[in-house]
Order: structure tokens, then C-alpha cells, then sequence
């Protein structure tokens, strides 16, 4: 799947394309920076990460997958940067998602926890990127790249899926309760810094607290995921908060 629906960043977006001045809202290039970050750091935790999955369940068919997810997350860098740079923008380094990355691969368990973040950050950027196609502050450049990526996000979820099975299928009553406080703190971490994001998302019609409770929703898709990580007041908060 990957193969077949790959696309050339170079070449999939029409570059000369020229930017009116005012379609785009600073709100938006705030959070374009934002998920370049996200992006880089995600690619650097996959680098780390991916082999000692593969051996840590001995599936040789974790490395090959996530290698090539690793060429989707350099191939949406390169996009990031270029769109920004039209938009005299370049991304700068914010660190936004630097204790997150650390919680992420530091100290026991990193490849179980790994893909449990994995889960929640990929299932977040599409939905933001979805939400995005929806808004005028996003112009056509901006959309063109959004639906590329989204192709990848999609078999990145589905991937990602797979790996929390695998891991779940593993994991005996003990590693599961670790796994569960882990989860619990990263994913209030998690939330405040989407939070964090309010001022921009008001300033182009994009709801934080929307997002979240969309995000969740997707999560709780699969169903032992939701049994077991998803069963805590906070997270139904979420839940419940989408049903109504």
C-alpha cells in the first residue's frame, strides 16, 4: 500500500503556485509550525524505536513497515518546510515537543509506550488535517499538501493499530497496569498541549476541544484499546462529551 500510493513532494504540488497575501492566516502558520516539529520528532522516535520493535516481538515485518514510514514523515518535512518558506514562514525550532519525546523513549518499556503515543499523536494530526480541509483560512496549497498526507496518515493509523495488538497480545496483567498509568499521564500531557493551541485554532475555526473529543472517538475504534486505556474518567470525559 505504501508503495502504491506514494507521491513525489517535489512534483504532487503545484509550488509555482502563487499565495494571495492575506489568505493565510497567522493562526494557521502557528500550527503548521507546530506539527513540523511534531513531525521531526516523530521521525527521530521512529529511527530509534522500529528495530528494537521488531525484536522486542520478532516480526521482521515491523522494521519494513515502519521504514517506510519513515520516508512518509521526511517526505512531509520536506513538504512543511517548502509550504512555509512560500508563506515567509521557515519553521523554527520550538521545542513544544520535547518533554513528550523524552517521556516517550526514556526509561522502561519505550517500545510499548512508543506505540501507544503513536496511536494518539497519528490519530490526532489526521484529525486536524481533515478538520483543516474544511476551513476558508486554509487556501489551496495548504489543501493540496493536506490531502496527500493524509493518504500516508491513514495506512500510519492503520499500522499503528496493528501495533498496539500486537503489543496488547503480549503484554501480561503486570505490563498492562505499568503501560495504563504511563498512558494516563502522557495523555494529559498530550491534551495540554493541544490545548495550548486555542488562541490559534479560534483565529481560523478550528476547536481544540472539537478535535480532542474527535480524536478520542477514533481511539476508542478499537475495541480492547478502549476497554483497557480508554476506561478512565478523563478519557470518557472525552467520550461522553462527543457523544452529546
Amino acid at each position: 500500500m505504501a508503495f502504491a500510493a506514494d507521491w513525489n513532494p517535489e512534483t504532487a504540488i503545484d509550488w509555482s503556485r502563487p499565495i494571495e497575501p492575506g489568505a493565510v492566516k497567522e493562526g494557521w502558520v502557528r500550527i503548521l509550525q507546530y506539527f513540523y516539529e511534531g513531525e521531526w520528532q516523530g521521525l527521530e522516535i521512529i529511527q530509534r524505536l522500529m528495530n528494537k520493535a521488531a525484536h522486542r516481538f520478532n516480526t521482521g515485518e515491523m522494521v519494513t513497515y515502519y521504514s517506510t514510514q519513515c520516508y512518509d514523515e521526511s517526505k512531509h518535512l520536506f513538504v512543511f518546510r517548502t509550504y512555509l518558506s512560500k508563506l515567509n514562514a521557515s519553521p523554527t525550532k520550538q521545542r513544544t515537543f520535547d518533554p513528550l519525546v523524552f517521556l516517550a523513549t526514556s526509561g522502561p518499556l519505550p517500545v510499548e509506550r512508543w506505540l501507544l503515543a503513536t496511536y494518539f499523536t497519528e490519530t490526532l494530526a489526521a484529525t486536524i488535517f481533515q478538520r483543516a480541509l474544511e476551513l476558508d483560512a486554509v487556501d489551496p496549497t495548504g489543501k493540496d499538501l493536506l490531502r496527500l498526507m493524509l493518504k500516508d496518515e491513514s495506512r500510519h493509523i492503520a499500522g499503528t493499530r496493528l501495533g498496539v495488538q500486537t503489543l496488547m497480545a503480549h503484554a501480561g496483567p503486570f505490563k498492562t497496569a505499568l503501560l495504563k498509568l504511563w498512558w494516563r499521564l502522557f495523555v494529559r500531557l498530550a491534551v495540554a498541549e493541544v490545548r495550548k493551541l486555542k488562541r490559534h485554532g479560534d483565529e481560523v475555526g478550528m476547536e481544540p476541544e472539537s478535535i480532542l473529543q474527535k480524536t478520542f472517538g477514533r481511539m476508542a475504534g478499537m475495541e480492547e484499546f478502549d476497554g483497557e486505556f480508554l476506561s478512565d474518567d478523563f478519557a470518557r470525559g472525552f467520550l461522553r462529551d462527543r457523544v452529546a
